[in-house]
C-alpha cells in the first residue's frame, strides 16, 4: 500500500503540472499568434476606417485622435518628433523600440494579472510615413470583461479538465501495475507453503518475468522440502536400526566376556564363541550402515569405471567366515574359475554385499548344515554366482518379499531377535545399481537358493 500511495501521488502531480504546463501553453500560444494576427488585420481595417472620412483633418491637425463607438482609440504623432519615449508616456516606448527594429506593426497585451489598473486591454503601433501629424498611429482597445470573463472560465475548465485527465490516466495506468505488484507480493509471501498460488502474469515483461522465476522457485523449494523430509525419515530409520541392531550384540558380548572372566566352571569355548559370533556381526553391522549410507545418498558404486576380481572377493569373503562357520558347526566352501573374472563395480561394496550374502547363509544354517558359493560363466562375457546353503528355508511368499528392507522371515525371528533385515536389502539395491540379477529360489529338498548374475568386465583396466 506504501509503494501504491507514493507511485499514485507522484504520477498524479506529475500528470497534471505536465497537462496543466500544455494547457496554458497551449492557451498561451494561442492567444499571443491567434490574437495577434487578429489584431494585425484588425489594426489595419481600422486605420482604413477611421482614415478614410478624415484622412485631410488626419494629416494637417497635430495631436489628431478618433474614438470609435466600441471604444477603440486612435491617435496621431509625428514619427519624427517621438522619439524613443519614456516610461508610462505614450507611445508605449516598449512598441517604439520594436518599431525601430523594424517590426511593421508591434502590439502589446496589458494582462489583467500584470497591470491590474489599467484601462486598456492592448495598444499597437502602425508606422504610415517617416515624418507628419500623420505619419504614426497608436490603436488602444479597451478591456473586454464579458469576453474576459469567458475566457477565463474556458481557462478554469481547460484546467480542471486536464487534472480530471490525469486522475483519470493516473488510475488507468497506475492501477494495473499496483495490481500486478499485489499479486507478486501474495505469491512471494506464500513462497515454499503447501497453500501457494502463483501471480499467474503471463505478460512478456519484466513482472511477467518475476512471476515465472517465482513458480520455478517454489517448485525447487517444494522439491528440496520434500527431500529434505525423505532425508529425514531415512535418517530417523537409521537411526532406529543402529539402535535396535547394535543393542543386543553388544548386551550378549558384555555378557560373554563377563561370564568367561567371573565364571570358571562356565565352558569357555561357548562364552568364545557367542563372543566372536556378535563380533562379527557387529563388524557386518557397521559396515553395512556405512554402506546404506553411500547408496542412500546416491553414490553410484560404478562410478570411475572400477574393476574387481570376483573370484578373489569370493574366496575372500569365504575364509573370513569359515572361523565362525566352525563355530556354529557348519561348513563354508567355494568354487571359481581358474582365469581371472572381472565385474564393473566398487570392490568394497560388492564385498560387503558378498559378505551379506554369505553371513546370511551361515548364521541360519544349523548345525551340520553346508554353505556353497559357486562362481562361473553362465555364457560368453557374463558370469553367474550360485549361493547354496541347506538351512530351514522359506516359503513362496516369503521369497517373494525376501530383500526387502526390514522384511524378515517368521522362522528367523523364532530362532534370532537380532537383525532387521539390512543385509540382503543391501545385496538386492547394488545388484540393481551395477546391473546384475537377483533371485532368490528354494533348493531342494530343503533350503536357500540365491543366483547372481552379469555382464564381466574385459580386464581390470577401464576400457
Amino acid at each position: 500500500m506504501r509503494l501504491r500511495n507514493r507511485l499514485a501521488q507522484r504520477i498524479l502531480v506529475a500528470s497534471a503540472l505536465l497537462g496543466l504546463l500544455g494547457t496554458l501553453g497551449a492557451s498561451f500560444l494561442a492567444i499571443v499568434l491567434g490574437v495577434d494576427a487578429a489584431l494585425s488585420h484588425g489594426v489595419r481595417m481600422s486605420a482604413a476606417l477611421a482614415l478614410a472620412p478624415q484622412t485631410s483633418e488626419c494629416r494637417t491637425t497635430p495631436g489628431w485622435h478618433f474614438r470609435s463607438p466600441d471604444g477603440v482609440e486612435v491617435q496621431a504623432y509625428d514619427l519624427a518628433q517621438v522619439g524613443a519615449g519614456s516610461p508610462g508616456a505614450r507611445p508605449d516606448p516598449r512598441l517604439l523600440a520594436r518599431l525601430a527594429q523594424g517590426e511593421r506593426e508591434p502590439t502589446l497585451f496589458y494582462l489583467p494579472l500584470f497591470r491590474p489598473d489599467s484601462t486598456w486591454a492592448g495598444a499597437s503601433l502602425m508606422k504610415l510615413a517617416e515624418s507628419g501629424p500623420c505619419s504614426l498611429l497608436e490603436f488602444r482597445w479597451p478591456l473586454m470583461d464579458e469576453r474576459a470573463t469567458v475566457g477565463g472560465w474556458v481557462l478554469v475548465a481547460a484546467v480542471l479538465f486536464t487534472m480530471l485527465a490525469a486522475t483519470l490516466s493516473t488510475f488507468v495506468v497506475v492501477h494495473p501495475l499496483l495490481q500486478r505488484l499485489r499479486r507478486l507480493h501474495r505469491a512471494a509471501g506464500m513462497l515454499g507453503a503447501s497453500r501457494y498460488h502463483s501471480a499467474a502474469d503471463g505478460q512478456d515483461d519484466e513482472l511477467g518475468e518475476l512471476s515465472r522465476v517465482l513458480d520455478t522457485t517454489h517448485a525447487r523449494v517444494q522439491e528440496d522440502a520434500t527431500r529434505i523430509e525423505a532425508q529425514k525419515h531415512a535418517l530417523e530409520r537409521h537411526l532406529a536400526d543402529v539402535a535396535h541392531d547394535l543393542k543386543t550384540p553388544i548386551a550378549s558380548l558384555q555378557l560373554s566376556l563377563e561370564l568367561a572372566s567371573t565364571t570358571p566352571t562356565e565352558p569357555t569355548a561357548a562364552l568364545l564363541r557367542q563372543g566372536i559370533e556378535d563380533t562379527v556381526y557387529l563388524t557386518s553391522l557397521v559396515d553395512n550402515l556405512h554402506l546404506a549410507c553411500q547408496l542412500g545418498e546416491g553414490i553410484d558404486p560404478t562410478a570411475g569405471d572400477p574393476r574387481v576380481e570376483l573370484g578373489q572377493t569370493v574366496e575372500r569373503v569365504v575364509r573370513r567366515l569359515q572361523q565362525l562357520a566352525r563355530l556354529l558347526g557348519l561348513t563354508v566352501e567355494c568354487s571359481r574359475p581358474d582365469e581371472a573374472l572381472w565385474v564393473r563395480c566398487n570392490p568394497t561394496m560388492l564385498e560387503q554385499a558378498l559378505g551379506n550374502l554369505l553371513h546370511n547363509a551361515v548364521t541360519h544354517g544349523e548345525a551340520g548344515g553346508h554353505v556353497v558359493a559357486v562362481l562361473e560363466d553362465a555364457e560368453p562375457g557374463r558370469f553367474r554366482l550360485t549361493v547354496l546353503d541347506d538351512g530351514p528355508g522359506l516359503s513362496a511368499e516369503e521369497l517373494e518379499r525376501l530383500g526387502e528392507r526390514g522384511f524378515r522371515a517368521q522362522a528367523t525371528r523364532r530362532r534370532a531377535t537380532r537383525g532387521s533385515g539390512l543385509g540382503l536389502s543391501i545385496v538386492r539395491e547394488l545388484c540393481h545399481r551395477v546391473g546384475f540379477s537377483l533371485t532368490f529360489a528354494p533348493n531342494p529338498p530343503r533350503g536357500l537358493k540365491v543366483v547372481i548374475e552379469g555382464p564381466r568386465a574385459s580386464s581390470s583396466e577401464p576400457a
